[in-house]
């Protein structure tokens, strides 16, 4: 038999997989050209003249070429066989399982009937698929009922998938898992797994001689290993023909070599390797453990992070593998190896959940997308043994209740914080780490990275970009490339948000010129360098921009950076005029969230909007005209930044109270970025024509305007008053002068801003009229007499403008008073408001 495996790569062509072959073939003849191409007729006359069976193992899903191969060496045959082992599927009707019948034998013969009706149906072709052969989750399931015991869905996928759905093994696992969970209730995921380790280790034991058995445990102990490391282990020497056994067990497919690669490098088969790790563990799991322990800490000395982890993973010791990772951690994350973050969380899955230390699975999952919204993030010391999956979660405060000191417990402490929406907590902890000095350079930037992100989040731009560029410094004299590319991207980004069109071309430009940025960068923080591009695009005030924007900025919902998709997504609806589509959008992908309360829910989690958004929130309310709702979420912004100064800012300048929005302007401009600096000059001018000064407008105006023409970016113009950039539009420069007349064009006059003033006393008689209580009951739910609270309620409709319950919860709600936000600012219970004074405005 001729085993040729390819599976390191899902896409396989002829080419390649002609060479795997010839490297195959060499081992029965010496005939096979070493340098022409192979064809499928030499490969089928070389089968031929030895009768000797071609199996091509795990086919990937993109490998049609390969495939096609394979079928035109098959029709050649004349004594030799082929059998393709891929996951496509073939022509043909998808088989379909055979009834189960109640006797476990029965159910075999079923399943190999479902086989052979699968071979005839690809037309005597003699490829059959792991679809076609292997036992699917769904045949597990009929089976155990068949055999009056039920597992669940997930259980029997974890037991094809642990046993490459090998019918025997299937079969006699269920027959077990029936035997131990009789008259003990449900079948749990221990049993399952337990069960299916204890059949592998058995398959093994009857199938391989020990002395095989010992040697195959050694290798399996790394992923991979080299023939001179198999050798040095001493196992060999006593075996008959030692030269040869290790090209025999390459020659059965125990242990595969990568035709590409070195020569020397090997790997045992993964689910091989898995059923003998079970094996050596059940039988001498301390002995297993000693020699993984020195195994790992050989590999560590000699810097093999990817060897060192996945054997300590295999010793039984998470204090081993804790010790490990204090020192290889930023080998997992710097992107020089490019798959091991992804091998080691299919590694933390396949081995035993106590084997696995905490800040490993929370390092893990702090670096990977997460579906679920950040507030549900919570960080789980452990799992039962049958989910096999590594935990998706991190310490939303410490692993174990002191301050992290070190880089890593920092990591992890600032990424889970940041991901469960506590941003300005995460920056204070990256701080206490950067402002001290310590620890390598490489996890010093990743830390500063974390704290990048941080820091755009809560909206101090001009700190997000300092941390950027020393990341970026940092990268590239650590030789981190991969890293340096992740901070040049980021660093674009930022200027991107910023207005910075220009700096952002360059900071593309240069991440272009770097390797690829990790990618578990890619797959948790997102792709910087495609929403920077959005946003320059968005910035030449272009409504009709090409049609992957919006989808670009709806793929970032899942990352780290959902919030600058979303203001790009929000961004772009103001400019087609859909701004309460755009509010509408802002509100319920923060509810989702949990940055913000909904309807009917909790109250009192807080409003924990990024500063940025709540820009554009209150923006897009003043341009439909809701200012009191506007005023509510400038309230929600608990932070002092120059996003915050802004919007008070505009609302004051709506109100009429220029003179406050030129203290606002003050507020922002002190050591601010180049965009919030343009923001502020095009405010300071709409405050001053409302003074009215107008050389105080026109000096303004000119600031901004070359300042605009500094940067790039003319997005703040879009939020000016018409009426002020009407006063410099001829005299602005050009590029700068087009984007205002685009402004004149397309927005309009803007629409009248109401605002109603209603003390919290108020609001909270307010919102419990609301809920449905009548005077006496809100009066007995506040604890004051009922005529103070139908003083209150005459105060409420006059005004409101109205005269009656039903008009004033309607002109409530066409304000935003009844808005989830109100009600978080009052308390969870509006019995709870502050005493009764005037809010803002």
């Amino acid at each position: 038999m001729v085993w040729v495996d390819v599976a390191e790569s899902d896409a396989v062509d002829s080419v390649a997989l002609g060479r795997a072959i010839r490297a195959r073939l060499g081992h029965i003849t010496d005939e096979v050209p070493e340098h022409d191409a192979i064809s499928p007729g030499s490969v089928a006359a070389t089968l031929d003249a030895h009768d000797a069976l071609l199996v091509v193992d795990r086919l990937g899903a993109e490998s049609g070429p390969g495939l096609v191969f394979v079928d035109q060496v098959a029709s050649l045959l004349r004594r030799g066989g082929v059998v393709a082992l891929t996951a496509m599927p073939l022509p043909g009707p998808v088989p379909t399982a055979h009834d189960w019948a109640r006797d476990d034998r029965q159910a075999r013969v079923s399943h190999l009937g479902r086989a052979r009706d699968a071979a005839d149906a690809v037309s005597g072709r003699t490829e059959l698929t792991l679809r076609d052969l292997a036992v699917r989750a769904d045949e597990a399931e009929a089976a155990a009922a068949s055999l009056g015991t039920s597992v669940t869905r997930s259980q029997a996928r974890f037991l094809v998938t642990a046993t490459a759905g090998w019918a025997p093994l299937v079969y006699q696992a269920l027959r077990e898992i029936c035997r131990a969970s009789a008259g003990n209730g449900p079948v749990t995921d221990e049993t399952v797994s337990s069960v299916t380790a204890a059949q592998r280790a058995a398959y093994v034991r009857g199938v391989l001689p020990e002395e095989a058995i010992t040697v195959l445990v050694e290798a399996g102990l790394a992923p991979r290993f080299s023939r001179a490391e198999l050798f040095a282990t001493g196992l060999l020497a006593p075996l008959p023909a030692a030269g040869t056994f290790v090209d025999r067990l390459v020659a059965t497919g125990l242990i595969l070599d990568d035709p590409a690669g070195p020569d020397d490098v090997l790997a045992l088969e993964p689910h091989t390797r898995r059923a003998l790790l079970d094996y050596a563990r059940g039988r001498d799991g301390e002995e297993l453990s000693q020699r993984a322990t020195k195994a790992a800490r050989r590999r560590a000395q000699s810097g093999d992070a990817r060897g060192a982890l996945l054997v300590a993973l295999e010793s039984g010791d998470p204090e081993l593998v804790r010790d490990l990772l204090q020192g290889l951690w930023t080998h997992v994350l710097d992107g020089h190896d490019a798959t091991l973050h992804e091998v080691l969380w299919g590694a933390a899955a396949s081995v035993p959940a106590t084997h696995v230390p905490g800040e490993l699975r929370a390092l893990l999952s702090v670096t990977r997308r997460f579906p679920g919204r950040p507030g549900d993030l919570r960080f789980t010391p452990g799992r039962p043994p049958g989910n096999r999956r590594p935990d998706v979660g991190h310490t939303p405060d410490r692993l174990d209740g002191s301050e992290p000191k070190d880089p890593l417990t920092t990591f992890i402490h600032v990424a889970g914080l940041r991901r469960a929406g506590r941003s300005d907590d995460a920056l204070r902890a990256a701080r206490r780490l950067l402002d001290t000095g310590g620890g390598p350079d490489v996890a010093r930037l990743l830390v500063e990275l974390q704290a990048a992100l941080a820091a755009a989040e809560t909206g101090l731009l001009d700190e997000s970009l300092r941390r950027t560029e020393t990341a970026y410094q940092v990268a590239v004299g650590a030789g981190a490339l991969p890293l340096a590319a992740a901070a040049a991207e980021l660093s674009a980004l930022i200027h991107a948000l910023d207005s910075g069109v220009r700096a952002a071309a360059d900071w593309s430009a240069e991440a272009t010129a770097l390797p690829d940025p990790p990618a578990w960068w890619r797959q948790a923080v997102g792709d910087p360098a495609v929403l920077a591009s959005a946003l320059v695009q968005l910035e030449h005030l272009d409504a009709d921009p090409p049609g992957p924007l919006l989808a670009t900025a709806r793929a970032a919902a899942g990352t780290d950076l959902w919030f600058a998709g979303l203001h790009a997504e929000v961004t772009l609806a103001a400019l087609r005029r859909q701004e309460e589509t755009a509010v509408d959008r802002l509100r319920d992908v923060l509810t989702q969230r949990g940055l913000a309360p909904s309807d009917g829910g909790r109250t009192d989690t807080g409003v924990r909007i990024p500063p940025l958004l709540t820009l554009d929130l209150g923006l897009l309310l003043l341009a439909v005209g809701r200012g009191t709702q506007a005023v509510v979420v400038a309230d929600a912004l608990t932070t002092r930044t120059s996003a915050a100064a802004l919007l008070n800012g505009h609302i004051h300048l709506a109100q009429g109270r220029a003179h406050d929005a030129l203290r606002d302007v003050a507020a922002a401009s002190p050591g601010a970025t180049p965009g919030i600096r343009l923001q502020a000059h095009l405010l300071a001018a709409c405050a001053l024509a409302v003074v009215p000064d107008g050389d105080g407008v026109h000096r303004e105006l000119s600031r901004a305007a070359a300042l605009a023409h500094e940067v790039g970016g003319s997005l703040p113009y879009w939020w000016a008053s018409p009426a002020v950039l009407r006063r410099i539009v001829d005299d602005a420069p050009a590029p700068v002068r087009e984007r205002i007349e685009q402004v004149l064009y397309r927005r309009g006059e803007p629409a009248p801003v109401e605002f109603v003033v209603i003390p919290d006393r108020q609001l909270a008689v307010l919102h419990r009229l609301a809920e449905g209580l009548n005077a006496t009951e809100v009066a007995k739910a506040s604890f004051v007499s009922r005529n103070t609270v139908k003083t209150q309620i005459r105060e409420l409709y006059r005004r409101l403008g109205v005269h009656d319950r039903t008009s004033a919860l309607r002109r409530a709600r066409e304000l935003g008073l009844l808005d989830p936000m109100v009600r978080a600012r009052l308390g969870a219970d509006p019995a709870d408001a502050p005493p009764s004074s005037p809010s803002r405005p």
